[in-house]
C-alpha cells in the first residue's frame, strides 16, 4: 500500500477557501490546492483535513481548531490567521501570545509547520484615508508577532506582506478581501516552493 501524508490546515476564511469555488459552488482554496500540488511534486498522496472556519480569530483557532491537532498525526500543518483580529479590537500582546501558543502546539506534534504573514491590502480597505496609516500599523504589528513566533518555534513562513502580486486586481475576488482562484493558486505555489526550498518537502510524510 502506498504511504500517505496527512496535511491539516487551520485558520480563517482565507484557508477555508473563500473566493475560490468549483463549478458546483464548493470552496477550493489555496490549502486544498497545496495538498494537490504537493501530491504531484512528491508522488506521495496527501490526505487533506481543513479545520479553517470563516471569521476565525486567533482565540477561535485556539479554542476550536487546535484541540485534538496531535491526534490527527499530521505530517504538515499550515496556519493562516490575523485579519479578523485586526478588524476587531486588536490587542497586540494577546495576539502575540495566541500565535505563539498555536505555533508551539503545532510544532510539538512533530509535523512540518508553515504559515504566512498578512498581505499588504491596506490601500484596498474601505476606510477613510485618515485611518489607513493606523490600519497599516496594526497589520505590521500582527505580522511582527507572526514572524517572531515562527522564528521561535521553527515554523516556516511565506512573507506575503512583501508580495507584489497582491497589488494586482487579477489576484482578488469581487469582495477585494479574498483572493480569486488565480490568487489562491499563487498562494499554494508559494507554500510549495517554500517547503521545497527549505528541504522539508522530501521529508514530509517520512517522519
Amino acid at each position: 500500500m502506498m504511504s500517505k501524508s496527512i496535511y491539516v490546515a487551520i485558520g480563517d476564511s482565507l484557508t477555508a477557501g473563500k473566493g475560490d469555488r468549483d463549478p458546483e459552488g464548493r470552496p477550493i482554496g489555496w490549502a486544498l490546492r497545496l495538498s494537490r500540488l504537493l501530491t504531484a511534486r512528491t508522488g506521495t498522496p496527501f490526505e487533506f483535513v481543513n479545520r479553517a472556519v470563516n471569521r476565525a480569530t486567533i482565540a477561535d483557532v485556539l479554542a476550536v481548531q487546535v484541540p485534538g491537532l496531535a491526534a490527527s498525526h499530521p505530517d504538515l500543518i499550515t496556519v493562516s490567521i490575523g485579519i479578523n483580529d485586526i478588524r476587531g479590537s486588536f490587542q497586540r500582546e494577546a495576539f502575540a501570545r495566541g500565535v505563539d501558543e498555536v505555533f508551539g502546539v503545532a510544532a510539538a506534534t512533530g509535523a512540518t509547520v508553515a504559515t504566512m504573514t498578512l498581505p499588504d491590502i491596506v490601500s484596498m480597505l474601505p476606510l477613510p484615508a485618515e485611518l489607513l496609516p493606523m490600519a497599516k500599523e496594526l497589520m505590521e504589528q500582527a505580522n511582527a508577532a507572526i514572524r517572531d513566533a515562527a522564528d521561535a518555534h521553527g515554523v516556516l513562513y511565506v512573507d506575503a506582506w512583501y508580495a507584489d502580486e497582491v497589488a494586482e486586481p487579477a489576484f482578488w475576488s469581487e469582495d477585494r478581501v479574498h483572493p480569486n482562484a488565480s490568487g489562491h493558486t499563487l498562494i499554494a505555489e508559494a507554500f510549495a516552493d517554500l517547503l521545497e526550498a527549505s528541504s522539508t518537502l522530501a521529508g514530509v510524510g517520512k517522519r
